[in-house]
Formats: structure tokens, sequence, C-alpha cells
């Protein structure tokens, strides 16, 4: 049975809706009214994401291009209300829990052509403001814990939590602190006063950036993660176009947990963050097979092309789109 346009369209912007509602449904990470990290000013901005593959020296087929798209979090919405599928090109969506991949299948580009997917998004961002009271917060018990929190306290690519030189600092940075707030406070003052900001520096692991003494947004998120890991705290990644950040994980004095947000490359913000710019994802240890090779770990989401085909006659080429929309 032949699918008008409008009908599939319907379908695919169902099927981005009720995967967004899944994840969110699934997030045990909603700030309780009274605690975490409070909402501030929202900012309604729309997006294009996705991809351009075009083919030259003959034509490319049996593709399949990924990349990420945002997805729901207690500070950001996302809508679908656009959406740009050349003949033939379908568009899917799997969840990693923590981010979401967009998976574009291509059946044929011919030579010197183009074809594209590419979403409409209306995404609504609010600022994080930190909380009134600090006090009331402590390090969790990681034996309490849920399962899926043990890679926020392990080491990732480029996050060398288990390092010794990082748990000496790490020790070092604990000695004498009674409160939870006070203690990450210090990590991340250690981490901005050790590693001076270079903009666009080559992505090292925080390791090298401590030992170099600069680093961009990448290290210096990196270095404070992997510090409040070998501390026993949670912490991982926020990436957004352009730009990362941390976020650390506390318990308030109800066990209730929470993320807090830090800017560790830019303006001083410590328990929140002034930005309206779209989370991509968050996490920095995504596990995924590859194709021809063992599984492997990601500190990001890949964005490639792929194929069954060992060998194409042309040469397929991945211009991927992540930009604002100019109303």
């Amino acid at each position: 049975m032949r699918i008008g346009p409008i009908i599939a369209a319907f379908i695919v912007s169902l099927g981005f809706t009720l995967a967004t509602r899944a994840e969110n449904n699934n997030q045990a990470e909603k700030p309780a009214a009274d605690r975490g990290p409070k909402l501030g000013e929202p900012d309604v901005q729309k997006w294009k994401i996705g991809m351009i593959v075009s083919a030259s020296g003959g034509p490319v087929g049996r593709l399949t291009g990924t990349t990420t798209v945002p997805m729901d979090w207690p500070e950001q919405s996302v809508k679908l209300v656009g959406q740009d599928l050349s003949p033939g090109v379908t568009v899917s969506y799997k969840s990693f829990g923590t981010a979401r991949q967009m998976i574009v299948g291509i059946p044929r580009v011919a030579d010197g052509k183009e074809v594209h997917a590419i979403l409409t998004l209306a995404i609504e961002r609010h600022t994080l403001l930190p909380p009134d009271e600090t006090d009331l917060y402590v390090v969790p018990d990681a034996k309490k814990l849920p399962p899926d929190f043990k890679q926020y306290l392990s080491p990732s690519p480029l996050i060398e939590s288990n390092h010794a030189r990082i748990k000496a600092i790490a020790k070092q940075l604990g000695e004498g602190q009674t409160k939870a707030w006070p203690h990450v406070r210090a990590i991340y003052d250690w981490v901005r006063k050790t590693i001076q900001y270079q903009k666009d520096a080559p992505l090292t692991g925080c390791m090298e950036a401590i030992e170099q003494g600069s680093g961009d947004c990448n290290q210096l998120t990196s270095t404070f993660i992997a510090i409040c890991r070998a501390s026993g705290i949670p912490a991982r990644t926020v990436q957004i176009p352009g730009h990362c950040y941390p976020e650390f994980y506390l318990e308030d004095d109800q066990g209730q947990g929470h993320w807090f947000p830090a800017e560790a490359s830019g303006t001083e913000a410590f328990g929140g963050i002034l930005t309206h710019t779209p989370i991509l994802q968050k996490g920095d240890a995504f596990r995924i097979s590859v194709p021809g090779t063992k599984t492997e770990t990601f500190r990001l989401l890949p964005s490639n092309l792929t194929s069954p085909n060992k060998k194409f006659v042309g040469q397929p080429k991945l211009k991927l789109v992540c930009e604002p929309v100019d109303d």
C-alpha cells in the first residue's frame, strides 16, 4: 500500500514524539520542587538537525547515516515541527538512555547528486540556577546507586579517573572537607586555576591537560569529571553545539538525587548554568557495536556513514547540519 507524504510525515513525527516521551518517562532525574537546581528563564529556539549526503566519481548506495538529535530533559523540551527528506530516504531513532541517535536510511545517491534528511525542531531550554541551600547535599553511597550510574564513577574516553595522579589530586582536595558542596567547589576551583583556557586546543585526555596546564572546554570538563569520579562523586559530560560542560550528582537530606551543572571553561557558574543552547547529549561512555569490529566505547555518539557494500563505485561524503533557524 502506498503511503502519502502527509501520512508518512505524521508517522515519523509521531515516532519522534513517542520516543521523546518514553525517554523522558524513563528519567528518574526530575528535581523535586524545592531541591536541586531551579529552572530559570526559558527560551524557545528553532534548530535544523540532520545531514546532507553527496556522491562523486560514481553512484553510492545502501548507506546508513547517524547523528545525535536533542531529547527532553527537565530543563529542555523538544518538539518536531518540520522535516525535509529526499525521496526514498527514511528516518528512525535509537535511544542510548541519555542521548538519542537519528538513523537515516539512504538507498542510493547518484553521481554528482546529493540527498538529505533534515529535521526542524522547536526546543525550549531553561537556564538553571543554583539551589539556595547547599548544606543539605551529600555525596551518594555508590553501593545504593542504580546500575547505570557505574559509568559516572568509572573512566571514560579521555577521562582518566583511575590514574594514580588523578586519585592523588582527589585525595588532596578532599582532605578536611566535611560538606559535599564545598568539596565539589574545591575541585571546580582547582581545575579552573590549574588549566588555563585555550580555545580550540587539540583534543587530549585530562592527564595531558594537567601536565600542559592548558586546554579548551573538553579538557577542563574532562578533568573536573575525572577528579569528581575519583572522589566518589558521580559526574558526566553535557554536550551542546560547539561546547561542553560537566554535571555532578549529589543527594539531598531526603535521599533524592540531583544533577547540578557547572561551567568549567567559560564565565564562572557553579551549580547552575546560564545558557539556552540546546542539549545534544549527556554522558561520555556510549558502547556501540561497530560493523566489522568489536563493541567500542565512544565519548560522543558517532556521526558517520556506514554501508554493507565493501566497495563503492563513487565516493560518499557526509555533511552534518546543526544550526539555529532565523525566523
